[in-house]
């Protein structure tokens, strides 16, 4: 009777000690969920080459954007563009916490090749036009299309850290997500007016031009 009492008390001990490092287990797991490195041709490797493309995007932007808001005519395009700068300088550092989180190496990460072409593109129309609202309107044309391709990223991103069971990640980009989104809402609403305005000033450069060659 004595030695089942024994038997009886030591497997619930065990039984015990298992359930925690089974619960232990499953709160890391939450963290780095299924994540698994240096395997080709995996859900992991896509989530790991997205998101160094949108870390080295975000580089190339901390970079770039204050040149744009040197060009922005209208006051109130630059205090977004200063805004969304440190915005930007925010999501670098989220990204590099998830690296460490997930021990991935962010040294091997190659340049955005989309994001390289939109600031290129970006720097051409500051160097091919006045400042003024119509440099204005072509540069917020240039800005939306990078927040649609950072929306696209972060939000692909978002999905595939669910997949993948690493929530705790997902949440983190799901932040940088709805900033991108709000950026180009901003955008939009800037657009109305500064457009309007890049109208008018056309309409006059077009009747000052008319004018010119009527006197000729």
């Amino acid at each position: 009777m004595e030695n089942k009492n024994v038997l009886s008390k030591t497997g619930k001990k065990e039984n015990k000690t298992n359930k925690n490092t089974s619960s232990k287990n499953q709160s890391s797991s939450t963290t780095t969920g299924s994540f698994t490195q240096d395997k080709e041709n995996t859900l992991e490797k896509v989530f790991e080459k997205l998101l160094k493309d949108i870390y080295t995007a975000e580089l190339e932007l901390v970079d770039a954007l204050p040149k744009v808001m040197e060009a922005a005519y209208e006051e109130d395009f630059e205090d977004a563009v200063r805004d969304h700068l440190e915005e930007t300088k925010r999501q670098v550092k989220r990204l590099e916490k998830i690296f460490t989180q997930l021990r991935i190496d962010k040294e091997d990460s190659e340049i955005s090749e989309p994001i390289s072409g939109l600031i290129g593109e970006t720097t051409k129309i500051i160097n091919e036009f006045e400042s003024g609202p119509v440099r204005d309107s072509a540069l917020i044309i240039c800005a939306q299309k990078i927040e649609h391709y950072e929306i696209a990223a972060y939000g692909s991103l978002r999905t595939l850290a669910d997949v993948l069971g690493i929530e705790q990640i997902g949440d983190v980009l799901d932040r940088s997500l709805e900033e991108e989104k709000a950026a180009d809402e901003l955008l939009s609403e800037l657009a109305e007016d500064i457009n309007e305005m890049a109208c008018d000033y056309s309409n006059q450069e077009f009747e000052n031009e008319s004018w010119t060659s009527g006197r000729e």
